[in-house]
């Protein structure tokens, strides 16, 4: 289970960091105690308040962390072979029960004026609430009396308390606002599935592991479908013959540039050679052309800019092979500010450590992987054949052919796509701490300050 929902009580401080050297800088100024299990909370920079959400529960709290507004989402009716009752002319012949709700996602849209909620019911359903009172539903969804309704458009976060969702919101070519969205896959074959030998699965058709959906709520018919057409290029889908192989569990979703990268694990390689590493950054891009266009495609289609590869922490022999927590930050430099990642890692004895790497390694592995893969046939990368828009197992030469600075960062309909570096992005330990499971890093005057949190409730500086 993730550690967010180990925690039975939030315990969210504003914290006074004292500039002196002192065995005890930090103190709580204020607390709120949840009486749930916590999944995920966000602080609206501007006007401060904080949007939570717990199993069951959401709140809406003000900079002092006092209570404007909660808002129960569970327990509901369901049953994991069930269709969304929100999906019209759908009726489930399987025996509902009380289940609880799990929140999978939680992310403030301020342009929209909505927040952004999904919950494990309802096959992963979503529904958009109002900024400023979270008890409101912004925006109906499906439609009253809507008859055009697919499941894809419903079932959106993972469908189980301990499948991952990730994800995050962007603006695209026209001022469309989109949802990216990472979801563990929790179909037939999964520890999810229910063990009741039933061979529906709602889960391989509806829900790709990654997805680029709509987000505009003033054109609802299209409201979190995959937004461009053809639409299965905007959809990252494993194979199902090759899903046991691909079993991908989400970290993180963060933008840094103009690029959106998602860290996850490929659970399936765990156990096999704990010497190798299994955790994966991948990235897509947000936009096609810069300037901006207000004509002509509305964003890179995600499977031709896909590209992912390995991270390692460590050495051989002491590789630290599973990413726990991610987290991107500018690191001042001789030469000015320099964009990292850093990255918590953990072996199976819990020994864990931190390890940063530069964004500028990331962009050059990626231009030269692209680069070999259009030159000729390589070892180093390849096509990624795993995913039902694979083109292929191997890269095939393009002749003379001389890529653009836009293609060797985003690909073209033209070049294989997705692809797959073989090899690892290295780095050593910074840091190494028994049950490290999260990071968070600030600058003050000019250093690097890390944030080190443990699976047993401790923080670290």
């Amino acid at each position: 289970m993730p550690p967010s929902m180990e925690i039975a009580v939030l315990l969210l401080g504003v914290l006074a960091l004292e500039m002196r050297w002192s065995a005890s800088a930090l103190h709580i100024q204020q607390a709120f105690a949840s009486p749930n299990l916590t999944n995920n909370f966000v602080v609206d920079p501007v006007s401060r308040k904080v949007y939570l959400a717990t199993v069951n529960t959401v709140y809406q709290l003000n900079g002092t962390l006092s209570v404007e507004v909660e808002k129960r989402t569970g327990p509901v009716e369901d049953n994991l072979l069930c269709h969304a009752p929100q999906l019209p002319q759908a009726p489930c012949e399987h025996p509902k029960s009380l289940t609880d709700n799990y929140n999978k996602l939680l992310k403030l849209d301020r342009e929209q004026g909505v927040v952004v909620v999904c919950g494990s019911v309802y096959q992963g359903f979503c529904e958009l609430r109002r900024m400023g009172n979270i008890s409101e539903i912004a925006v109906e969804f499906p439609p009253q009396g809507e008859k055009t309704v697919f499941p894809s458009m419903l079932n959106i976060a993972a469908n189980h308390p301990n499948a991952s969702t990730v994800g995050l919101i962007f603006k695209s070519h026209g001022g469309n606002t989109r949802l990216l969205v990472g979801t563990t896959y929790t179909g037939a074959g999964t520890q999810f599935f229910p063990k009741n030998h039933s061979k529906e699965d709602l889960r391989f058709e509806n829900t790709p592991e990654i997805a680029i959906r709509s987000l505009n709520i003033k054109d609802l018919p299209r409201l979190f479908t995959y937004d461009i057409n053809p639409s299965e290029d905007n959809v990252f889908k494993i194979k199902q013959e090759v899903k046991t192989k691909n079993k991908l569990n989400f970290v993180h979703a963060f933008i840094q540039k103009t690029y959106s990268y998602i860290a996850f694990n490929n659970d399936a390689k765990m156990g096999h050679k704990e010497s190798q590493p299994n955790s994966i950054l991948a990235r897509i891009c947000l936009d096609s052309d810069s300037p901006r266009k207000t004509t002509g495609p509305e964003s890179r289609k995600l499977t031709e800019s896909y590209i992912q590869m390995p991270l390692q922490c460590g050495s051989s022999g002491n590789i630290y092979n599973r990413l726990l927590s991610v987290y991107p930050a500018e690191v001042h430099a001789e030469g000015g500010w320099e964009p990292y990642l850093f990255g918590v890692f953990s072996k199976a004895d819990r020994k864990a450590a931190l390890c940063a790497f530069k964004f500028g390694d990331i962009e050059e592995e990626i231009r030269q992987g692209r680069r070999n893969c259009s030159n000729s046939p390589s070892s180093d990368v390849q096509v990624l054949d795993s995913v039902i828009q694979g083109s292929g197992a191997v890269c095939i030469q393009k002749g003379n052919l001389v890529l653009q600075p836009e293609q060797l960062d985003c690909g073209a309909a033209h070049l294989q796509h997705p692809l797959a570096l073989r090899r690892s992005l290295k780095a050593l330990p910074l840091f190494e701490y028994p049950a490290l499971s999260s990071v968070s890093v600030d600058t003050v005057h000019n250093h690097a300050v890390v944030f080190l949190g443990t699976s047993n409730g401790r923080l670290h500086k």
